[in-house]
């Protein structure tokens, strides 16, 4: 999830493969899916190293941060890759793979 939200070529193919899904929505809604639902579960704090939990929480909180920033309907990625609000949030992605690679 990490590599989709920080790669705008990555969403803008992801859109046009899937025309029929609202991909700005759908980096808020994925990471929920992957990160906000399971966070709490003990077989998700198991597959993680307490390094790896700090990195993906780092940014979680910069995704709640661009989120409140954030229309609830964000615009269509076309439009949205261009603002300040998706640099933020792709800028956080990466810094995030970087720790998680150096772990």
């Amino acid at each position: 999830m990490l590599d989709l939200i920080s790669s705008k070529e990555e969403q803008l193919d992801y859109q046009a493969k899937a025309p029929i899904a609202y991909v700005s929505a759908e980096l808020f809604n994925q990471w929920d899916d992957c990160y906000q639902i399971p966070k709490e579960q003990e077989w998700y704090k198991e597959a993680f190293t307490d390094g790896e939990l700090s990195i993906l929480q780092e940014f979680d909180e910069a995704l709640e941060a661009v989120s409140k920033d954030t229309p609830q309907n964000p615009p269509d990625i076309h439009e949205f890759v261009n603002t300040p609000e998706w640099e933020r949030l792709s800028n956080a992605a990466s810094i995030a793979l970087s720790k998680l690679s150096k772990i």
